[in-house]
Formats: structure tokens, C-alpha cells, sequence
């Protein structure tokens, strides 16, 4: 009895982990923010003039998933725009260099460089006649598999890859701006009545925790923040690196 107690336990465990290693399969959870990506397999798509790309091969942090089934946006930079320039639907695998963002349980691609790889020939199996008292010390099947499956083609490059760089933004105060169109940091005046410069923020995790900050109080929070400046199609953008709220102690108009 006590033995077939603890089979049915058993059983219902490993059920248990079952389904949850199945749900996990299906819906992994996303790359932490600031994840670099170093020299990455991809191919990248466009659609409705939004960028997106997928790896070939699941890249993780020990937590999160980034899955080659899944797409991920390339946020705007200088960097995205050089490559627009260059991009071709016909050849569309890239090894791409920059950082993973993390926004509402989604990933997003800040892209800092790029390379065209094309597919590398498979190597055929040795025909030659091995000489009988000759000791192979490395078969060729594992030999091809040490074989690198992408080369980069720098013949593929129609242009050179340099661009602008983007520039830093360091100890700056505003208010956050939701609008319809999105979402935008407004510099501060410091109580002065005068309209300043809005620019655009990027999906990221200090994006998200400024927004969930702000839906705390009904008054404008005052942060400040540092952020990448990037340029892309004569808009520019920020990124944020890091957002704190800033407290006027009455000093300040809201």
C-alpha cells in the first residue's frame, strides 16, 4: 500500500515537471537588460519599415531565452540606419555586435556593429587511402564538426560600416511624456515657463520602471537620468542607462 502511495506521488511529480518544462519551452523567459551580444548569427527581417532579428542558435544568461523562433525588434540607432543602407532581402544573414533590452517580458536589440556571414561549404569526407600503420588522431567526423558553419563575407560589404557615434547624455532632469505616439523624456525647465526639447525613449528596463514609478502618484515625477544619444532617419533617441526621481523639496514649480 505505502508502495503504491509513493509510485502515484511519483507519477504526479514528474507529470508536474513535465508540464511545466513544456510551458517553459513554449514561452522562455526573456534575456536580462544589458545582455551583450558578441559577434551573433542571425537573420534580420524588415516589415512595415520596423527591423527584427532572429538567431540561429538559443542564446541564454542562465535564465532568460532569446529562441530562434522568436523575433526580436532592432530598436533605432545611427548603427540600424548605416545598415538600411546596405541591406539586402536576397542575403539577409548578419553577425551583429551591441546589447539586448528588456521591455514588458519582451526582448529588443540595440545593435552597435555588423557583418554579412554567408553558409560555409561542407567539407567532404577524406577519400584519400590512409596509409595502414598511420594513427588518426582526429576523425573526420569530428573534424567537421569543429568546422565553422558561417564565414563572414566582407566582400558583401557595398559600403563601409563607419557611422557617427552616438553620443551620452549625463545628469539630466525631466518628466516623463506618454502620448499616443509614445513615449518621450522632457527636459526640465526648472520652473521656468519655457518649452523644452521632448525626445523619444527607447523599450528598455529603466523605460519600464520609470512608467511604473509615475503610475504610482498622479503628479509629473521629476527624474534624472543618463542616456545614449542615437540618431536614426533625423529623429534622434535616447537609451536610457539609468533613471532616478528626483525630489524638489518645494524648491522647484511640479
Amino acid at each position: 500500500m505505502i508502495k503504491s502511495i509513493v509510485y502515484r506521488s511519483l507519477t504526479f511529480a514528474a507529470l508536474i515537471f513535465s508540464i511545466s518544462g513544456i510551458c517553459f519551452a513554449q514561452n522562455p523567459l526573456p534575456v536580462r537588460d544589458g545582455f551583450v551580444l558578441d559577434g551573433i548569427d542571425g537573420k534580420i527581417t524588415t516589415e512595415n519599415g520596423k527591423w527584427f532579428f532572429t538567431v540561429f542558435e538559443p542564446i541564454t544568461d542562465g535564465k532568460g531565452v532569446l529562441d530562434p523562433k522568436v523575433a526580436v525588434g532592432i530598436l533605432p540607432s545611427s548603427m540600424l540606419e548605416k545598415f538600411a543602407s546596405t541591406f539586402s532581402e536576397e542575403k539577409n544573414s548578419y553577425r551583429i555586435w551591441g546589447k539586448l533590452t528588456k521591455y514588458q517580458n519582451k526582448n529588443f536589440v540595440y545593435m552597435s556593429y555588423f557583418l554579412p556571414v554567408t553558409e560555409a561549404e561542407e567539407a567532404k569526407l577524406s577519400a584519400d587511402v590512409n596509409d595502414a600503420n598511420e594513427v588518426k588522431i582526429i576523425p573526420d567526423e569530428v573534424l567537421l564538426l569543429l568546422k565553422p558553419k558561417r564565414v563572414v563575407s566582407l566582400a558583401e560589404l557595398r559600403k563601409p560600416i563607419g557611422t557617427e557615434a552616438d553620443g551620452i547624455l549625463s545628469d539630466r532632469t525631466g518628466f516623463l511624456r506618454q502620448t499616443k505616439d509614445g513615449v518621450y523624456f522632457a527636459f526640465d525647465g526648472m520652473g521656468r515657463n519655457i518649452d523644452l526639447l521632448q525626445l523619444p525613449l527607447l523599450e528598455c528596463a529603466e523605460l519600464e520602471s520609470m512608467i511604473s514609478q509615475q503610475k504610482q502618484i498622479a503628479m509629473p515625477m521629476r527624474f534624472n537620468i543618463s542616456a545614449i544619444v542615437t540618431r536614426y532617419e533625423g529623429k534622434r533617441y535616447l537609451l536610457l542607462q539609468r533613471a532616478t526621481r528626483v525630489f524638489s523639496h518645494g524648491n522647484f514649480a511640479k
